[in-house]
């Protein structure tokens, strides 16, 4: 028989697997995970000793015929348009668009908060037609949306199965009540909704969806994953100090550091506005207003040029660029100038002039190219270690479930199923043991 986990447990693992995948998904799911796993398995009859009584059949996938048209798609209530099985539970067409409609609208709400507020009307509505038709048009991520859905499902499964069906019940009622307290409350924020009716309104008016669909697909995942955790039994492995090393050895080109600057610049355009004489006058002014000035003032004197008479889009920032490595500026003169070993940090640099404009540019700070030491990363070595260690483990545990459970997809054609299911980059064995490009 297991041991039932510790609360402790269960919040670690679902956030730092989250974390480790790093699919903001997947984050805002452990964050609501550890705001229930607090009561959710504490209790110490967690775990049966002995399944109940649902019977599994062989693992196998079933598809339709070539010849059998799309149309066949089996319907089981109003509504659910059915693509296949896992286990006992369906694969819901409605539910794979429900999860790619959500996040289109997320990623939609995103970033109309990087557009000004007086100019979000005027933009409102074309970002979100262009969001919302890349998403619903886009064959790799419903193809992502599908497998992720048919990975879930194989874990609640053996959640189900694995625990008396009173106690599920139980712990459902439990947990449909923090998708109340705690659950609504967020998907509020994420919507910028003020009430539970008005979000029931925008998931039924924009996602074609409701909180009754959400709350079932909330708590299969969120029961799924925290078994799926469990199984992996990440507690039990802690990487030894010659692990450690032994990896950072054998890996150093992983901790070689680039050689990367952080920098200032001021700059003056000449064209049609301004004469090349003129421009030049203004740049040689600006320079000398700081090149005068004590050492220790300069970067602030710099700085505050900028801000004045710079006329590039850094100027308001004091000219201030983040830390930059070779050949990402558009600009081959100044980035030669700042990566030469001949411009020390603090020193301004001669006037360059390159594409119509004239630039001084000052270093803040240089990092050459190096390798971390070991104490700087053996941290960093040892969640990988063990990163790597969980995701081979979920691989394993998917495809134990896999065997075990009857996967059923059909109404495809082998056509659609090759535009279903191989449309990306990446080839893995999915949860389903098919074939899938990511």
């Amino acid at each position: 028989m297991s041991h039932p986990l510790s609360v402790k447990q269960v919040v670690t693992m679902s956030l730092s697997i989250a974390l480790r995948l790093r699919r903001p998904h997947a984050i805002v799911l452990a964050c609501q995970l550890c705001a229930v796993a607090g009561f959710l398995f504490s209790s110490s009859s967690f775990y049966a000793e002995e399944p109940n009584d649902v019977t599994l059949t062989g693992a196998r996938v079933v598809t339709a015929p070539a010849n059998v048209p799309t149309a066949t798609t089996r319907t089981y209530y109003d509504g659910a348009e059915t693509l296949g099985r896992v286990g006992h539970e369906a694969i819901l067409k409605r539910d794979v668009l429900h999860n790619i409609k959500k996040q289109a609208h997320l990623q939609y709400l995103e970033e109309l908060k990087k557009i000004p507020e007086e100019d979000r009307e005027a933009y409102s509505a074309e970002y979100k037609e262009k969001i919302l038709e890349y998403f619903l048009n886009s064959s790799e991520l419903y193809t992502q949306a599908l497998d992720a859905h048919i990975r879930h499902l194989l874990f609640y499964n053996d959640y189900v199965i694995s625990c008396p069906k009173e106690q599920v019940q139980e712990q459902t009622k439990q947990l449909e009540k923090e998708f109340d307290s705690k659950y609504i409350p967020e998907l509020l924020t994420q919507f910028n909704c003020k009430n539970v009716k008005e979000l029931e309104e925008y998931f039924e008016k924009e996602i074609k969806s409701n909180l009754a669909q959400e709350k079932r697909i909330f708590l299969q995942y969120t029961f799924g994953i925290l078994w799926m955790n469990h199984n992996l039994g990440e507690e039990e492995f802690s990487p030894t100090l010659t692990d450690l090393r032994r990896y950072y050895e054998a890996n150093l080109d992983e901790f070689r550091v680039t050689p990367r600057v952080r920098w200032q610049a001021m700059t003056v355009y000449y064209g049609a506005q301004r004469s090349r004489d003129d421009a030049q006058r203004k740049i040689v002014h600006m320079g000398n207003a700081v090149q005068g000035a004590p050492v220790k003032e300069q970067e602030r004197l710099f700085a505050e040029v900028c801000r004045v008479d710079s006329e590039d889009s850094f100027a308001s920032k004091g000219g201030y660029r983040d830390w930059t490595v070779k050949g990402t500026l558009r600009s081959a003169k100044v980035e030669e100038a700042i990566f030469s070993e001949e411009l020390p940090v603090g020193v301004l640099s001669k006037i360059i002039e390159d594409n119509g404009s004239f630039t001084i540019v000052r270093i803040v700070a240089r990092e050459s190219e190096r390798i971390k030491t070991f104490t700087e990363v053996q941290e960093e070595v040892r969640e990988k270690l063990i990163a790597d260690r969980t995701e081979a483990m979920k691989k394993k545990y998917e495809e134990r479930l896999s065997e075990r459970f009857s996967i059923e997809i059909y109404a495809l054609s082998p056509e659609e199923r090759e535009q279903c299911f191989h449309t990306a980059d990446r080839e893995e064995l999915s949860a389903s043991g098919r074939k899938t490009r990511y």
